[in-house]
């Protein structure tokens, strides 16, 4: 800004300052804000009924400094962003109150507070029932307690459950419907009380029988949180045994199968329902539990028993120093590219192509074997490779040029590293390309070291990766993430005790890092496909194991490939393709069904990323680098459009030889940067101010006289000007 502009800015303003002082005089002390005409119209809806421009100023300042005195900011602020927080913009609606007041709305719209507003804008102002709970409601009305035909009223209260359980109140908020499906699925099976008698109930049934036999089982005890508070780990249990009770605390490895041989780190006595025990954290020290699971303990003669549930920290992120805010892309788009950054001439090419989003592979077996970089974990030193220093180096060159970087991380090494395998999957490994991690043994701790090792060099000294993926399509346990010949229900600890690992491991070093679990399209196919389980079965198994032991937060990396894979037009809907969330598999075609499906049963602050999106350009022996070109962008615009997802990653730079030899040419450009294909322009051009020039002319190849607005949802070409 130039100084006569800047000067002209300052004589504007003070005017503007004149005016609104002026103004609160004549009103009486009140200030109104009404520089401009105020508006309640936002893209032909009028919301008159639910807004208000001089309360929603009045009310919120924060928005004010925002917006300005320009109506027509304050009005799209309020329904971008304002709904979605509740906010109140006029006197007569308060969101909340309405919500808790319709028991039959939350049943519909659950947490979707746009659509409370809405209803009272068409229906609700008119009725007896939405004058009536417009405003003044502070407490939910009938909360529901009937789930799948049966009612829980006799054993259940909402508002006892959700304040006895911060983990519940923490992920589901107020949502009555979902807090009453975690009691009945969740609660019940882990021994929560539904309600203050069935507390006292539980409680007097326990302690007496305990009383009758004169012992403590495992099940005496529940822990209920575990996490770090300053420079202590607290554990909270419920607990079913008599007043005066002596108990202990262990932190002790995650293989340990009994207490033999461990010291607790505390001891308490039992005094009503709830018992709390501290231990220091002593991170990074020779006796650091960060990495441990915590059990408590009584004493059966001169040894120690287990007496409750395993459980883990929580919140290993309240241990990170690093606290940087999570990076952003400069150009502030969702575009990205999955591609080897081995080398500068990588770099510059997602420079060129303007990429916002680089998603790199890192095979672990290749820092493991080095020994030439010392890393002190623990009390001990451990040796890996210096390439660690080299990524750190072109992580540091893609930040500085505002790139944001997510990482695959998995073991691909068949021999250098069988000790880092499970003992059952070191026999027959032919079939596999990526393998699970051992965590039966010490062997783990070089693991841990290493992890932790990634989280700091590849977030400090100018790096700053923010999302760290967890191996390669997990549910598919043949190929990708081969753990021997065991059961499934040992599948899935092995998987949760290998990602609580890395994602303690790296949030604890760096507290806003994304840890994501990997999942393939496969989501719920109706035949058995071998060597693999449905993605959505899969997640829902780990998201129940992580929750047991203690609920860490986890994201989702999912691989939306077309159906069939090498067919580009995803938008010729397969068979396995349906519009909704049980869907046998997804792909772009659904991918907004799917994501607003996991949001909803997983938690709106899981993140969702699309890091490995193949698109062909050739089908059954035809080139189709049209269609390429016109999928790429097609899944681009549906990605940066919807809300839900947070990027998208094209699956390759380059046509790689070894998926050439099935059938797969998903590069940008074929065997050098020098060979092009059609989508190279289209993917480097597609979110810039020239996006028509260059995508415009493939939407003939998705459908006949089509256009990206009527084609994506939301689609505006403001975002690319």
């Amino acid at each position: 800004m130039n100084n006569k502009t800047r000067h002209a800015w300052t004589f504007l303003a003070g005017c503007l300052l004149l005016l609104t002082v002026c103004g609160a005089i004549f009103a009486g002390g009140r200030t109104v804000y009404a520089a401009k005409k105020a508006t309640t119209v936002y893209k032909g809806v009028d919301y008159k009924r639910v807004y208000d421009f001089n309360y929603y100023m009045k009310r919120y300042p924060k928005v004010k400094k925002i917006c300005g005195s320009d109506p027509k900011k304050a009005i799209r602020y309020f329904v971008r962003k304002g709904m979605k927080k509740q906010h109140q913009a006029i006197s007569t609606f308060n969101v909340r109150s309405y919500r808790y007041g319709n028991p039959a709305l939350r049943k519909k719209y659950r947490l979707n507070y746009r659509k409370y507003y809405l209803h009272y804008m068409k229906k609700g102002y008119k009725t007896a029932q939405g004058k009536a709970t417009r405003t003044g409601i502070k407490k939910m009305k009938k909360p529901v307690t009937v789930y799948k035909g049966r009612d829980y009223s006799r054993t259940y209260s909402y508002s006892y459950y959700r304040k006895h359980n911060k983990d519940v109140r923490r992920k589901y908020k107020d949502d009555d419907y979902a807090i009453l499906k975690h009691y009945v699925t969740v609660g019940i099976k882990e021994g929560r009380p539904g309600n203050a008698k069935e507390a006292a109930r539980i409680k007097a049934e326990q302690q007496a029988e305990n009383a009758k036999n004169g012992t403590i089982t495992k099940d005496s005890f529940v822990i209920t949180s575990c996490k770090i508070r300053g420079n202590l780990v607290k554990v909270k249990a419920l607990n079913t045994v008599a007043d005066g009770t002596k108990v202990w605390l262990f932190a002790v490895p995650s293989y340990a199968k009994s207490l033999s041989g461990y010291k607790p780190g505390a001891s308490g006595v039992v005094k009503g329902s709830t018992i709390t025990l501290s231990v220091p954290l002593h991170k990074n020290k020779a006796d650091s539990v960060l990495q441990c699971k915590f059990c408590i303990g009584v004493k059966s003669g001169k040894k120690y028993k287990i007496a409750s549930n395993e459980y883990y920290i929580q919140n290993p992120e309240a241990a990170a120093t690093n606290k940087k805010s999570f990076p952003k892309a400069k150009r502030g788009t969702k575009k990205g590219l999955k591609t080897v950054i081995a080398s500068d001439e990588y770099v510059q090419k997602a420079i060129d192509l303007k990429c916002s989003h680089v998603i790199a592979d890192f095979p672990l077996e290749g820092f493991l074997n080095g020994s030439d970089l010392a890393y002190e974990y623990e009390g001990k030193t451990y040796y890996f490779s210096s390439s660690i220093l080299f990524y750190q180096s072109i992580l540091k060159k893609l930040r500085k040029n505002g790139i944001v970087v997510s990482g695959v991380f998995y073991l691909a090494d068949r021999s250098l590293t069988r000790y880092m395998l499970p003992s059952a999957a070191r026999g027959d490994r032919s079939r596999s390309t990526t393998f699970s991690l051992n965590t039966a043994n010490k062997k783990r701790k070089k693991l841990e070291a290493l992890f932790s090792c990634l989280g700091h060099y590849f977030t400090t000294g100018g790096a700053l990766m923010g999302n760290w993926v967890f191996g390669n399509e997990s549910n598919n346990y043949r190929t990708y993430c081969y753990s021997g010949n065991v059961s499934y229900a040992t599948y899935i600890r092995r998987y949760c005790e290998s990602y609580r690992m890395f994602n303690t491991a790296v949030k604890s070093q760096y507290k806003n890092a994304r840890v994501y679990i990997s999942l393939d399209h496969n989501w719920n196919l109706s035949f058995k496909l071998p060597g693999s389980y449905n993605a959505g079965k899969f997640l829902a198994s780990v998201a129940k194991k992580l929750r047991a032991t203690g609920d860490i937060h986890f994201d989702l990396a999912l691989h939306p490939y077309p159906s069939p894979e090498q067919d580009p037009r995803f938008w010729i809907r397969g068979p396995l393709v349906s519009d909704t969330s049980d869907t046998q598999q997804y792909t772009m075609y659904n991918i907004s069904v799917m994501a607003d499906y996991l949001k909803k049963t997983y938690g709106e602050d899981v993140h969702i990323i699309l890091p490995e999106t193949g698109i062909n350009s050739k089908y059954r022996g035809k080139e189709m680098q049209n269609a390429q070109a016109a999928s790429i962008a097609y899944s681009y615009y549906l990605t940066e459009f919807d809300p839900n997802i947070d990027m998208i990653g094209i699956h390759r730079e380059m046509d790689d030889p070894s998926e050439a030899t099935i059938g797969f040419y998903v590069g940008l450009y074929r065997s050098s940067f020098h060979d092009p294909k059609k989508s190279a322009k289209v993917f480097k051009y597609m979110d810039t101010k020239k996006w028509k020039k260059y995508t415009g002319k493939y939407l003939k190849y998705i459908k006949k006289g089509a256009s990206w607005k009527k084609l994506v949802k939301g689609f505006s070409s403001a975002r690319f000007a």
